[in-house]
């Protein structure tokens, strides 16, 4: 019996070693400026745990354009490249701190969407080290936005427990009338999937 309880009790602490080895991303700072309806301009700064590489996805559907503006405490290995309805960004961080800039261009069925360039590794799934802020352009008013921002004036602060695959502020004119659509209702749902994929993704590889 002593003997299993050893063999159980190196069992945990490699299991817990193998645990504390996992990449995490712990903390991402996103500012994102809306530039019109249909683009936005992002700088994304980013703390990941134990990389070498990371890869980064971003949704690229037809009519996108993706410009990579520039990349600070990282390499990028080799060009950008798309997978289905994706692009993919390698980078190799200098360090655990790095971050890029780069600006998005959404065909117009996407409107007041801008999509992050998500690292391919989890949060802790505990803490909420995610700080989303936005700038819509001046004399505007954000409609009902997805997630939730708190807003002053133009200027909205969201802090979330995981990176979003985009981000979608209807906006109108101040004094205009703000338009009812199903895009909202189609997008809460691929939140809403996305999230639970996210989910299961990160309990699989934690087991």
């Amino acid at each position: 019996m002593a003997g299993l309880r050893s063999v159980l009790a190196a069992a945990c602490v490699l299991s817990a070693s193998a645990a504390a080895a996992a990449p995490v991303l712990r903390s991402a700072d996103v500012q994102i400026t809306v530039t019109s309806p249909t683009s936005c301009d992002v700088a994304m700064a980013l703390v990941v745990d134990d990389v070498s590489e990371i890869e980064h996805r971003i949704e690229a559907f037809e009519g996108s354009r993706i410009e990579l503006v520039g990349i600070r405490g990282a390499r990028q290995a080799g060009d950008v490249r798309a997978i289905g309805r994706t692009q993919s960004l390698l980078l190799r961080p200098d360090q655990a701190a790095y971050g890029f800039h780069y600006r998005a261009v959404q065909p117009a069925p996407r409107l007041h969407r801008c999509p992050i360039w998500l690292p391919t590794v989890p949060t802790d799934g505990r803490s909420r080290p995610v700080r989303l802020q936005i700038d819509l352009p001046p004399a505007t008013v954000a409609g009902s936005s997805m997630p939730a921002f708190t807003w002053t004036g133009v200027h909205g602060a969201a802090t979330l427990g995981h990176l979003p695959a985009f981000v979608r502020v209807p906006y109108t004119r101040a004094g205009e009338a703000r338009p009812w659509g199903i895009a909202p209702v189609m997008d809460a749902l691929a939140v809403a999937a996305l999230a639970a994929a996210t989910a299961v993704w990160a309990w699989r590889i934690r087991r």
